[in-house]
């Protein structure tokens, strides 16, 4: 049997509407009277007592390690790398299967080689053909020193020759010419003298009636006759010396500068061609030289497309290890594979030496100046527990890298450190993900606190420290620095304790720093302190929080300049 539910009669609207607006009201009277007793709560001063005592850290005297820690990965420290020597791209037509063993003298990896064997016969006709040339070029250079000697020797000849001419025209010739000149001269000389007398005797014959008229003309005649006869050897005389010996004369020594510029001529002439006899048949021996070491690097470069071991090892494809992974997704290209496609000089394979191994790990660039080889140091390696391998630094690179395209500003060292223990198992392999714990140097006996607990205001170092039920800030000095503990020299004593927090609003006492203190800890400063502000203003920044900049003032552990906010004085980077 069902029991009915009871019927409730439908209540009045307007006393429905007057019961929930009083409702309303003691609700918010009850949501403002708890803000205020939460305010108070958080602004009321509590006593020492009634501290969370977590938040406070008691100063003693204590020892600890400045160490830093790095990430990276393992790699062998000495290896051999696999590179395609090949001056073009060509596609993988076998390659060695990865994490094999491979002996000295196995193919590790074969290449396309269609096409250089195509451009190796091409090359050893154009070697063929050059070689012709050079000896076509050989023999015009001979041909030519013969041709050139010939034709010297002839213009050697006309000189002598010329020179022969002169001679004799000068000791024979003209002494030839004058002589028969004065001959003449003396012969109608003597001939006017013997027909002048006779004249002169017919003329009186001629008067005494013994000779006739006409044989008297007749003797005259020829007495006229031998005065020009006279004049004539004489004309000649004039003729000979004022013209026929002076033109004879610069004729004959004409020759002889002629002979001697063709000489000159000649030889430049013949230099001129047999210089470009001999550029010729340089030219052909280099285009020969050329040719030949284009098909000796062609062989090379065909026995450069099988690759073989040069020693026994792992074999690693490069697209396994971090670099080459990186280089993988930023170029697109997939791993090493049959039918991929290899550019020239890419690293294909590693060959590593797994008995030595090193920890390759980057450290920021802020205290990579303090990293010193021989170090020691702590590697801990992913899947490996237990308790880490001791090691030591080996090196430090010269130049800092980039962060990519993650972090371009990012600038960190990469350093490297060799494992102590001989890894003849073959426990460590190359590539596995390692932390690095360096150590720096280590602080005996000196008053510490944790680095959370210091914070600063320009290049004031403060800590907060207990007061009558609130805090205040107290200026401190700090030494040398651990990623966990900072050294105090000035400010605190043994036994103070420390918030290990940013104190709230209401918890804080006073916002200015006592002089006496703040002069003991940075007398030189003292007046130009920088002035107080609301401790609420104060921005904390700590562990992933910090910058690359502030990382690196810590790791100096220099003062830096004034920042328009308090902030806590973080330890990213350890000083000593």
């Amino acid at each position: 049997m069902t029991t009915p539910f009871p019927r409730i009669a439908p209540a009045n609207p307007t006393a429905r509407v007057r019961r929930a607006g009083v409702v309303t009201v003691a609700l918010a009277g009850v949501g403002v009277l708890l803000a205020v007793v939460v305010a108070a709560a958080m602004l009321w001063p509590r006593d020492d007592g009634s501290k969370n005592s977590t938040d406070l850290f008691p100063v003693s005297t204590t020892s600890f390690d400045i160490t830093i820690v790095a990430n990276g990965e393992l790699e062998s420290r000495t290896r051999t790398e696999i590179r395609s020597s090949l001056e073009k791209p060509v596609a993988i037509t076998y390659i060695i299967p990865e994490g094999t063993i491979a002996e000295k003298g196995d193919i590790l990896v074969q290449l396309a080689s269609e096409d250089i064997k195509k451009d190796i016969d091409e090359e050893m006709l154009r070697v063929e053909t050059a070689r012709s040339d050079l000896v076509t070029a050989i023999n015009d250079y001979d041909i030519q020193l013969s041709e050139n000697e010939f034709e010297l020797r002839q213009a050697r000849l006309r000189l002598e020759l010329a020179e022969i001419e002169y001679e004799k025209w000068t000791h024979g010739d003209v002494v030839k010419r004058r002589q028969d000149i004065a001959l003449k001269i003396e012969k109608a000389e003597r001939e006017l003298r013997r027909l002048d007398e006779k004249f002169q005797r017919s003329q009186q014959l001629f008067d005494q009636g013994f000779l006739s008229r006409d044989e008297l003309e007749l003797d005259q005649i020829r007495f006229i006759e031998a005065v020009a006869n006279l004049d004539t050897a004489k004309l000649e005389k004039m003729v000979y010396e004022e013209y026929e010996h002076p033109k004879d004369y610069k004729r004959l020594t004409s020759d002889i500068e002629e002979a001697r510029v063709e000489i000159d001529r000649v030889m430049r002439r013949n230099a001129s061609r047999l210089t470009s006899r001999e550029a010729n048949r340089e030219n052909r021996g280099r285009q020969l030289e050329i040719r030949e070491e284009r098909l000796a690097k062609l062989k090379e470069q065909y026995e450069a497309t099988t690759i073989i071991a040069p020693r026994s090892g792992l074999v690693v494809y490069d697209t396994s290890t971090g670099s080459g992974r990186g280089n993988m997704m930023m170029s697109g290209d997939g791993a090493l594979q049959i039918g991929k496609t290899v550019r020239p000089n890419e690293r294909l394979i590693i060959l590593p030496d797994t008995r030595e191994m090193v920890a390759s790990v980057r450290v920021h660039e802020a205290i990579a100046g303090r990293i010193r080889p021989g170090q020691k140091a702590r590697v801990i390696v992913e899947g490996i527990q237990n308790g880490g391998f001791a090691g030591e630094v080996l090196n430090i690179g010269v130049l800092p890298e980039s962060g990519g395209w993650r972090d371009p500003n990012l600038r960190e060292f990469t350093v490297k450190i060799l494992l102590e223990q001989i890894n003849d198992s073959g426990l460590l392999r190359p590539s596995t993900s390692a932390r690095a714990e360096i150590q720096l140097g280590r602080v005996e006996d000196v008053l510490a606190v944790p680095v959370q607990a210091i914070f600063s205001e320009g290049p004031i170092r403060y800590v907060y420290t207990p007061r009558s039920g609130r805090f205040v800030r107290t200026p401190v000095q700090v030494g040398r620095r651990s990623d966990t503990l900072a050294e105090v020299r000035i400010g605190l004593a043994e036994g103070d304790r420390v918030l290990l927090r940013e104190p709230r609003p209401g918890e804080i006492l006073s916002t200015d720093f006592d002089e006496q203190a703040l002069a003991a800890v940075m007398p030189a400063q003292r007046g130009d302190r920088p002035g107080s502000a609301p401790a609420a203003t104060a921005e904390r920044s700590n562990g992933a929080g910090e910058t690359g900049r502030s990382r690196e003032r810590a790791a100096e552990g220099g003062e830096t300049a004034t920042p328009r906010t308090r902030t806590p004085a973080t330890v990213a980077a350890p000083t000593e």
